[in-house]
């Protein structure tokens, strides 16, 4: 389901080139679960950034499915992380005027065409809510909620 090869990426910072990924190759099937851990600093987040089609790599390839990523244009990239990759950052990208149900909310309502019954889309948005814990929260706002 989503396959690695040769990856690298390379940060410029003014005259020194740094390094983060050095020709990773990883396969991961569909269900499995991966964790990546390593000390601060050795490219845990930009893998996963790259991974997830949110930053581009130096080198290498990234197939999703039977899609190499960084060959489509970012309309088609961005409907796949739309509709197949979920992202849980570390620090939750949450629009702060907008409430934690009105946050979950955002992805369908940007993806979704008029005809679309918003009633369901509350729906789907509120079991999402209940699974991960914050059904109690659904009116509260981003600046409300722990970080961890």
């Amino acid at each position: 389901m989503l396959e690695v090869k040769n990856l690298h990426k390379i940060y410029n910072n003014g005259n020194k080139a740094i390094h983060v990924l050095k020709g990773i190759d990883l396969s991961i099937e569909k269900g499995a679960f991966v964790a990546i851990v390593g000390p601060s600093g050795a490219g845990k987040s930009t893998l996963l950034h790259i991974l997830g089609g949110l930053d581009t790599p130096t080198q290498g390839e990234v197939i999703f499915g039977e899609e190499h990523i960084y060959n489509l244009d970012d309309i088609v990239l961005s409907k796949i992380r739309n509709k197949r990759i979920g992202f849980v950052f570390q620090f939750y990208h949450l629009l702060s005027e907008f409430t934690v149900l009105e946050n979950v909310l955002m992805p369908a309502l940007i993806s979704c065409q008029l005809s679309v019954v918003s009633c369901q889309l509350r729906k789907n948005a509120l079991e999402l809510l209940q699974k991960v814990g914050l059904s109690e929260r659904i009116a509260h706002f981003p600046n409300q909620l722990s970080g961890g």
